[in-house]
Parts: structure tokens; sequence; C-alpha cells
């Protein structure tokens, strides 16, 4: 599991990006973004990019969190409330694990827990 977060913590982008990752457990992963001025879009909502990418992280981390790299294969978000301010978490979970492809289920929530996003995402196990 230490391998997984020194790899993660070698995340340019999500270091630039304000991602921290929380946790990280076999199939599982939560990461933390506190909403920054430049995460916002031109109507002063957090960008989508920005969320996709709280989300991709998360789906990134419960992927590698086993002794295997693996890469996404497909993403697909659902943005379900705005957000300005304050702090974003995505939690995901793993669905499914086979031989060489996995699946994952992210939400992603405000502080007070309410449903901002949800995030799918499948992963293929590299040799």
């Amino acid at each position: 599991m230490e391998h997984t977060k020194t790899f993660l913590q070698n995340d340019k982008f999500a270091q630039h990006a304000g991602l921290e990752l929380l946790e990280v457990t076999p199939g599982t992963a939560t990461v933390r973004m506190d909403v920054q001025p430049f995460h916002l879009n031109g109507v002063g909502l957090v960008h989508g990019a920005a969320i996709f990418s709280l989300a991709d992280f998360a789906f990134a981390a419960s992927a590698n969190s086993y002794d295997y790299v693996a890469v996404a294969l497909n993403a697909t978000i659902s943005f379900l409330k705005g957000v300005r301010s304050g702090t974003l978490y995505a939690k995901a979970e793993e669905v499914s694990n086979t031989r060489k492809i996995s699946v994952y289920s992210i939400k992603i929530t405000n502080e007070k827990n309410e449903l901002v996003a949800t995030f799918q995402g499948t992963a293929y196990k590299k040799e």
C-alpha cells in the first residue's frame, strides 16, 4: 500500500490541482479538494474539469491499490449539483475486479455530504 501512496504523491497534476489523498485501501480511496479561485469557471462554479480530476484521482488511487499498474479504459461523469466554494471529497469503491478489468464507482460530495457528481471508471490491469 505504501508503494501506491508514493506513486500517487508523484502525480504532478494532482499536486498542481490541489488534490489531497486522504486514504487508500485495497479497492477504495478518498481524495479531498479545497475549492480555490483557480477551480472556478466563468460563471463562478467549480469547473467540471476540476471535479472530473478529483474523481479521476480517486479512481486512479483505488485501481492502483494492488500490486499491479492499472490504467483507465473508460470514465464517465454526471454532474448533479453546482458548487462555488468549500471542500469536495471523492470516495472511490470497487464494483468489480477480474483478472484484467476492474470497475470503480466514485461519489463526489461537498462538506455537507451532499452529492455533487457521480463517476464510473473502468481500468485495465497491465502486466
